[in-house]
């Protein structure tokens, strides 16, 4: 009998930088981060921050369950753009959020093979494939098929053919990848990866659309 594989599927945040960003006071107005309160407070709350900043007296309410020592409601955004340099969304920001999934089958075919449902791509060459556990049933955009690129291994790969809806595939050529090797959809451009921005351009959308969008199954966890 098989049993159930149990993939990785992390939207990870920087505790540290989350806390530096935020001071003691988290401005989650407008869900400014894209994830709800729910998903974020507990995080910020990890971080130290004892204060929170809503929209709305629903919010107010999560908020106060949460533990937070006290929500002010406050409608009018100030427009300071700290939610944006939070997650790296402007030119000078560090970004919190990384998307991180798992290479969890690597395959090598040779030219003129088709990749995944409709063979919107072939490959040119001999080439290896990776078969990375994320799809668009954890909000990963299907426009990014064929157009995005993902991080593995310190070096960045196209996302070929469509994307399915629990997997995506790479070109990865001649690198020498492991199984179970991290693949990060967007993170730190210092490290090599691409960011938010880059899918907001692949996936013709908003860059807080892009991380708003991702599913409930992806695990929200701290570093």
């Amino acid at each position: 009998m098989l049993g159930w594989i149990v993939l990785r599927r992390r939207a990870v945040v920087d505790l540290d930088l989350f806390a530096s960003q935020c001071s003691d006071t988290l401005d989650a107005r407008a869900d400014a981060f894209g994830h709800g309160l729910a998903l974020v407070g507990p995080v910020a709350r990890a971080a130290g921050v004892r204060r929170v900043v809503v929209s709305d007296d629903r919010d107010a309410a999560v908020a106060r369950s949460g533990g937070f020592d006290s929500a002010a409601v406050v409608v009018d955004r100030s427009g300071s753009g700290a939610d944006q340099r939070a997650y790296g969304l402007d030119a000078g920001g560090i970004p919190v959020l990384s998307l991180v999934g798992e290479v969890v089958a690597l395959k090598r075919v040779e030219g003129g093979a088709g990749v995944s449902y409709g063979y919107t791509y072939r490959t040119a060459a001999s080439t290896t494939l990776a078969l990375v556990g994320l799809g668009y049933a954890d909000g990963v955009p299907r426009l990014a098929s064929n157009r995005a690129r993902v991080a593995v291994g310190g070096a960045t790969f196209p996302l070929v053919g469509r994307i399915a809806m629990d997997q995506l595939v790479l070109d990865v050529g001649d690198a020498a990848l492991e199984l179970g090797a991290d693949a990060v959809l967007f993170g730190d451009p210092a490290r090599g990866e691409p960011t938010v921005l880059d899918w907001a351009v692949w996936t013709e959308r908003e860059p807080l659309a892009v991380a708003s969008g991702l599913a409930a199954r992806v695990e929200r966890v701290a570093r």
